[in-house]
């Protein structure tokens, strides 16, 4: 569904907006944001089929085995979700900072609101 004429400036004059008020949002936005680690991505899938076999496994025989199974399944998907990581992640940021861009981001959509309600109107 192509945009209208009106939309496609709209959207033109909220990128612009965008852009002057938070630049590195912009240019976070514009770059890849995740790297793949192959290896621990590999080695925490193969650890949650060895612990999905140890729980089936200790279903049959002894509980322990599906304990031991189910904690080597919960440690392997914590290993493949840390096997995404942010490139060029930003250091924590100061409070002062923080409340400062969270300001301009409240002025920024209320700006928005108010701009789409005289359209509505």
């Amino acid at each position: 569904m192509a945009l209208t004429d009106a939309e496609r400036k709209l959207l033109e004059e909220l990128e612009q907006t965008l852009t002057a008020q938070d630049p590195k949002l912009v240019s976070k936005f514009s770059q890849p944001v995740k790297k793949v680690h192959p290896g621990q991505a590999v080695g925490g899938v193969l650890g949650v089929l060895v612990g999905l076999v140890a729980l089936v496994a200790g279903l049959s025989s002894f509980w322990w085995i599906s304990v031991l199974g189910f904690v080597i399944m919960l440690v392997s998907v914590v290993i493949v979700m840390s096997a995404w990581s942010h490139q060029g992640a930003d250091k924590a940021k100061p409070a002062a900072t923080t409340a400062t861009a969270q300001q301009t981001s409240e002025d920024f959509l209320s700006r928005l609101e108010k701009r789409w309600r005289d359209r509505q109107d």
